[in-house]
């Protein structure tokens, strides 16, 4: 993810209600969570719905620390190491279901409340996000949080789809993903989104990739292997990266 696609608007709070709402359909959705299928596979390699909740969680302490940076100027990282996340992400992913949703549920409030006590002048303040230290400013952090809950939301497998992503987050995050150039996996293609009739270049040249634009976003992200995606010349989609 690039600072770009993480910029929020002006006012950063008017992110706040973005959150709620991606947060509230999660947590309905994590009403069908129970004691077994709790720690059932997903999408992420090595990863249990357990291990997703919980870096939900844990993702939302590490963005209470970015602000508590922002507003005391105080240098205070997201994770004390990525040792110490990938610990407490393992240690937290075997607790029951309503542990899982309990302790999901008490860190989105830590957040939301730390956001909506940060004065306006300190969204500006420089922080430091991501596994690179990606350097930028506290109003990257509303868009950090938004990106995490829809993009895991779908990897619980738990009927939360692309399909269901709302349009303007497709739209934004397709927009920036595919100007986050260059590709380390050094592809080139075009996108072509159906729905929106936009294309966007990926690289230099190569083959157009059509689909609607919540189906091409997935296929970047590596949400999805991109059998609902169309190729012209006809051929085999690009094999492409990791994401992030």
């Amino acid at each position: 993810m690039t600072n770009d696609e993480a910029a929020a608007p002006d006012d950063p709070t008017s992110w706040l209600e973005t959150i709620e709402v991606a947060t509230a359909a999660l947590m309905q959705t994590l009403e069908a969570l129970d004691d077994e299928n709790a720690h059932a596979s997903t999408g992420l390699p090595g990863w249990t719905r357990g291990h997703v909740v919980t870096h939900l969680a844990r993702n939302a302490d590490g963005l209470v620390n970015l602000l508590t940076w922002a507003r005391t100027g105080v240098e205070t990282p997201m994770y004390a190491s990525r040792a110490q996340r990938n610990a407490d992400i393992e240690a937290g992913s075997t607790r029951p279901a309503a542990a899982l949703r309990d302790e999901l549920g008490r860190s989105h409030l830590r957040l939301m409340a730390a956001a909506r006590e940060l004065p306006l002048e300190s969204w500006s303040a420089p922080i430091a996000w991501g596994q690179h230290d990606t350097p930028g400013t506290a109003d990257v952090v509303p868009k950090l949080r938004q990106v995490e809950v829809e993009v895991h939301h779908v990897d619980l497998h738990l009927g939360y789809t692309p399909s269901d992503w709302p349009a303007d987050f497709v739209s934004s995050m397709l927009h920036v993903t595919a100007a986050d150039q260059p590709r380390d996996d050094g592809q080139s293609f075009v996108l072509r989104a159906t729905d929106l009739r936009r294309e966007y270049d990926v690289g230099d040249s190569g083959p157009t990739i059509s689909g609607r634009s919540e189906a091409l976003l997935a296929w970047l992200i590596g949400r999805s292997d991109g059998s609902d995606l169309q190729v012209d010349p006809t051929g085999p989609l690009p094999q492409l990266g990791r994401w992030r």
